[in-house]
């Protein structure tokens, strides 16, 4: 499968929009009618997400309840009649959403342009697309991931791919903090982050941890806010006490 790309060229010394077909290996005849069709209805889809968020208010909000709304909409990234696994792998499938986006539903430093949106930015159509940081945010409930309190620490998770692999990781997380009555400063969230990446590791030291039990897991998370010092003093008595609690 592929997706409609569209991009200028000069021609005879004009400027024209030429509307190629971006896919993996060879693109058949089938996989262009596909582009097209996705083509129209990312068209559609993104004129009536705009609408939508609007008119539930997410356009105000604080920028990770934003995302949010906006992730939970690109749920239609998982329809495989419409988008091919491929191409959310390789990322073309968020530079063909960006063609159709409104600019509020992108970064402010997007800029408008006659064949899409754009930033600039090399992380575009990659798997660190604003879009795909959108896209897997929205895969959860609100409940479950207001706790990381900001946007910011959103894409620090992402950024920690271990983190991110083990599905037992968030919740365990989500609890911990929780457990404190406040969220965690970007400081205090980025070195909670950085401490749980010497387990849950990507590189060099990577390890599978499928068959680490859910207590083990949790003792890990546990040592690690502990150790960077954000469980600790007196004013974190109490969730001390509720963790050991539900520990024991």
């Amino acid at each position: 499968m592929a997706v409609i790309i569209r991009k200028k060229v000069i021609i005879n010394g004009k400027e024209i929009i030429m509307t190629p077909v971006l896919g993996e290996g060879k693109v058949s005849r089938e996989d262009i009618e596909k582009a097209k069709k996705l083509d129209k209805y990312l068209e559609q889809k993104m004129k009536q997400t705009f609408k939508e968020i609007k008119g539930g208010g997410c356009l105000d909000m604080k920028a990770l309840r934003k995302w949010h709304a906006l992730g939970r909409k690109l749920s239609f990234v998982d329809d495989r009649s419409l988008v091919n696994t491929e191409d959310v792998k390789n990322g073309y499938i968020w530079l063909a959403i960006r063609q159709h986006c409104p600019l509020e539903l992108l970064p402010k430093s997007t800029k408008k342009t006659d064949i899409g949106a754009t930033t600039g930015a090399r992380r575009e159509g990659k798997k660190y697309d604003h879009l795909h940081y959108c896209y897997q945010c929205g895969k959860y409930n609100w409940k479950d991931i207001s706790w990381v309190g900001d946007w910011f620490n959103w894409i620090t998770l992402m950024e920690s791919p271990g983190l991110m692999r083990d599905p037992r990781v968030i919740p365990f997380m989500k609890e911990i903090v929780n457990s404190l009555g406040h969220l965690l400063s970007k400081k205090e969230f980025r070195v909670f982050a950085k401490s749980l990446r010497k387990f849950f590791s990507t590189k060099g030291e990577y390890r599978d941890t499928s068959d680490i039990k859910d207590a083990e897991i949790r003792k890990i998370i546990i040592k690690s806010v502990k150790e960077v010092g954000i469980l600790g003093g007196s004013k974190t008595k109490k969730s001390k006490n509720q963790l050991r609690t539900k520990q024991g």
